[in-house]
């Protein structure tokens, strides 16, 4: 297949987008595909043809409407049995929202309404509202796929999409490098740099952005638990002054370890207990797959779409809440060393299922759809 791909830009290095765009372009080519980029990166990849895409700088709406209509020109130029876009553009055959829709992330951006109503004017919400509209509404795509059924539903309730056109396919996790038997080679190596002992229960928080993912509420449960048998480490990148004076407010200043963001994050899920992420909003968090691929039970909110393939008791629990308590009260739930032991076992057979075979089997019947709609269209 001749397949187009849309993304700002090329990078292992940026945001999730970002790097699923380059593993996604290096699957399909090994796959033997004739893949063109789109992008405003320009970067050499074998085998892959890029098209730079200008589009103005230093401005948020000037940068995502002059990218959509310049990707739009450069498309013309070309026939492609699929486009499959991860910006929010028109004219694609697939559309990939696997970062939200705009009325999620404002309402999880800005508590007070009246701060809401107000962002909502500003010029980049208009931009973005109207790219959404033209995409879910006006035919600015054939399908839009989302990484869980959270985000579907967010669609349908926000814009007047068809239900039929919106594809769920759930992202996967490489067992090469996430399995339990990196607890083996890891654990006690990673607990014993950072002072955790062997008999206390690590729970491990990663994410970049504090607020949002929740450390607040799980520093307030901690206190509530009996302290001494639980360590918490927060790996990331975000201002830790607040989250350490609230730690120390609760007593809790030797309990909680800042790390740091990590590249080997996978070291540190082996040397954990729990993965906890009681986030405020994620379409589909990547790290409690990964957690689970090896080994390790997760705690979450229902406002994860990754939620969706957590049972409570069996592999982890979804928060209902943001009370602190009921939070509290599922960490006690690990105290039990056999618990523990069986939640973990059961979460790395969750995610065993979730390859990147499946994936792009899942992917690869999206496309064979979009190009028998345009046979018929």
């Amino acid at each position: 297949m001749k397949i187009a791909l849309i993304c700002k830009a090329y990078s292992v290095t940026k945001g999730g987008l970002e790097r699923y765009t380059v593993r996604l372009s290096r699957t399909l080519r090994d796959a033997g595909h004739d893949v063109h980029l789109f992008s405003n990166t320009r970067q050499p990849e074998p085998g892959i043809r890029f098209h730079h895409v200008p589009m103005i700088p230093h401005s948020s709406p000037g940068k995502n409407l002059s990218f959509a209509w310049r990707s739009r020109q450069a498309l013309l130029k070309e026939r492609f049995d699929v486009i499959q876009s991860m910006e929010r553009v028109w004219n694609q055959d697939i559309f990939r929202a696997s970062d939200g829709i705009n009325p999620i992330q404002m309402r999880e951006r800005y508590a007070s309404p009246a701060v809401r109503k107000l962002k909502a004017i500003g010029p980049r919400r208009q931009v973005l509202t109207w790219l959404e509209r033209r995409i879910f509404e006006r035919g600015g795509c054939r399908f839009v796929m989302t990484n869980s059924h959270l985000v579907k539903h967010q669609i349908l309730r926000h814009y007047q999409a068809d239900p039929d056109r919106i594809a769920v396919i759930y992202n996967s996790v490489s067992h090469e490098k996430f399995h339990p038997g990196l607890r083996e080679i890891h654990r006690r190596a990673i607990r014993e740099a950072h002072g955790v002992a062997d008999n206390e229960i690590l729970l491990l928080f990663a994410g970049n952005d504090f607020r949002r993912k929740g450390l607040g509420l799980v520093i307030d449960a901690l206190a509530r638990c009996d302290s001494k048998k639980f360590r918490l480490m927060v790996a990331g990148s975000d201002k830790k002054g607040p989250y350490e004076r609230q730690a120390e407010r609760n007593g809790l200043a030797s309990r909680v370890l800042f790390i740091g963001p990590r590249r080997e994050i996978e070291h540190y899920y082996a040397a954990s207990d729990v993965m906890v992420l009681p986030t405020r909003y994620d379409a589909f968090s990547n790290v409690c797959l990964e957690a689970m691929a090896c080994g390790i039970p997760v705690i979450t909110s229902r406002t994860n779409g990754a939620s969706e393939i957590v049972r409570n008791g069996d592999n982890g629990y979804v928060l209902e809440t943001t009370d602190p308590g009921e939070l509290a009260g599922r960490l006690s739930r690990f105290a039990d060393p056999g618990q523990r032991i069986r939640m973990g076992e059961n979460a790395a057979a969750t995610a065993r299922p979730f390859t990147s075979e499946r994936y792009m089997s899942e992917l690869m019947a999206l496309y064979d759809r979009v190009i028998r709609d345009k046979q018929n269209s």
